[in-house]
């Protein structure tokens, strides 16, 4: 299963001084290299926390099995041995929308940014405040989709529940809805992949020993700073040497020369790819099943059977903004009266010059 995570508002927060900025990378450095060590030598227990009207209800999972159920009012700490390995938080079935999608098996590869780029259109809420996961659904259909299951909720409705869990003392490293089996691994986890929480922990304790370490690399911090403070200038003297430069050229050869303009528009979000796998699901009609789709920097091929192929040129023309679409081989009409067919294009997204 992939999932996707959204992005919590951003806080403002003092200027780190360089040695704050440098000892932290040289923590999470650290943190990063002993995580697998712990996570080896772990008893393997973790607990599953599920939202009750009045409090909270604590288990704890050893082997897939369920132990004891612990009822928790709101704002009591959980006691210390629910403060040891992961924590799974399970929300009601009423906070997450679910949706069933259809996509085509050809841009299986690309699911996780065709997703992405639909969220506002599947959810009622910003892309930038959706926490979803989606799993897909096993076989191939005869129209060549495959079915995408989505579970999806706002940062805003979790917000409250992460208040109450951090209340007991807790934080969540799985989050997942109520309505899954609370002994078995869960289906949809929205906080997949996401190792800050278990890696708090892990920070605070050796986070006073590697204090000690930073005071020791202070003078030599102070010493590159004065190089960097430096070099820093003699870098702003080519900077505004440069930028003077581009001036005058932009003066001469109005936006940019060619290359330039190509570039510029090669990042344009209008043509990336994951757009344009959109547009190809929605110009090829149902009855066509395509078996190959090779995506090109200019170009693009599609082979697969269609009852009606040559009608394909005009809809990947209009619907698709390709260009010069043409068969490279012939179409054959099978028993069952369906056209196999080879088909190229020109990208239409890509600029003549950046060709």
């Amino acid at each position: 299963m992939t999932l996707s995570t959204g992005m919590m508002p951003a806080t403002i927060r003092p200027a780190a001084t360089a040695v704050q900025t440098i000892g932290a990378a040289l923590l999470d450095s650290f943190v990063a290299t002993l995580r697998p060590l712990v996570a080896r030598f772990s008893t393997g227990v973790s607990h599953v926390v599920v939202i009750a009207p009045d409090g909270l209800m604590l288990y704890s999972l050893r082997k897939e099995r369920l132990g004891t159920p612990l009822h928790l009012a709101d704002n009591v700490r959980a006691p210390e041995a629910f403060h040891a390995g992961a924590v799974q938080l399970r929300l009601p079935p009423e906070v997450f929308l679910t949706r069933s999608l259809r996509l085509p098996d050809a841009g299986r590869s690309y699911l996780q940014p065709i997703i992405a780029h639909r969220l506002e259109r599947l959810t009622p809420w910003r892309a930038d405040h959706v926490l979803y996961a989606y799993s897909v659904v096993d076989g191939v259909s005869e129209d060549g989709t495959i079915g995408v299951d989505l579970l999806a909720t706002s940062v805003d409705l979790v917000a409250p529940f992460l208040a109450r869990l951090a209340g007991a003392g807790l934080t969540a490293t799985a989050l997942g809805s109520a309505a899954e089996p609370l002994d078995a691994p869960l289906r949809f986890d929205l906080y997949k992949g996401r190792t800050q929480a278990a890696d708090g922990r892990l920070r605070a304790r050796i986070g006073r020993g590697f204090a000690i370490l930073l005071g020791g690399l202070a003078t030599t911090c102070l010493f590159s700073a004065i190089v960097a403070a430096s070099a820093t200038s003699d870098a702003e003297d080519v900077q505004q040497r440069l930028s003077a430069l581009r001036t005058k050229l932009a003066l001469r050869g109005g936006s940019g020369t060619s290359r330039e303009r190509a570039l510029i528009e090669g990042k344009r979000v209008d043509t990336a790819t994951i757009v344009l796998i959109d547009k190809l699901s929605h110009a090829l009609p149902d009855d066509t099943v395509l078996r190959e789709l090779d995506i090109e920097p200019t170009r693009i091929r599609l082979v697969g059977r269609s009852v009606d192929a040559p009608a394909l040129i005009a809809r990947l023309e209009v619907d698709a903004g390709l260009k010069n679409p043409r068969f490279a081989a012939p179409v054959i009409r099978d028993a069952d009266k369906r056209d196999a067919f080879d088909l190229v294009a020109i990208r239409g997204d890509v600029p003549d010059a950046a060709r």
